[in-house]
Parts: structure tokens; C-alpha cells; sequence
């Protein structure tokens, strides 16, 4: 679920020509790396690559299968 005024959840960005998308937890930090890895086994599981972002602990790279 995306996030809400009051629920954390997700924002996807990016994507197209090859290039990978971002999913990003919007929550609070305290929560952020349970939700990632939900995130991540989720996606690879619906046999997306995923790798984590370098710039961001609460960020997912992402590409389609």
C-alpha cells in the first residue's frame, strides 16, 4: 500500500528505457528495515531482480522481470 496521512507505506519512482525503479519505505526509520526486506522478498518472489540502494537504507533498486 503507498503511504497515507496516516499510514507509512511505499513510493515507487523511476523506471522505463531499462533503468531501474525505486521502491522506498515512507515510515518511520524505526521500522524501516523490516519493511525493505517484506518489500524485497515480495518483489523477488514475483521474480523481480532487487538489489538495495547504496545511497538509501529505506530504498529498493528494482528491475522488471
Amino acid at each position: 500500500m503507498e503511504f497515507s496521512d496516516s499510514r507509512a507505506g511505499f513510493v515507487v519512482e523511476g523506471g522505463g528505457a531499462g533503468r531501474p525503479f525505486l521502491v522506498a519505505f515512507a515510515g518511520s526509520a524505526s521500522g524501516a528495515g523490516e519493511q525493505v526486506a517484506a518489500y524485497a522478498a515480495a518483489l523477488r518472489a514475483a521474480g523481480m531482480r532487487v538489489e538495495p540502494d547504496s545511497d538509501d537504507e529505506q530504498t529498493l533498486r528494482v528491475w522488471p522481470a
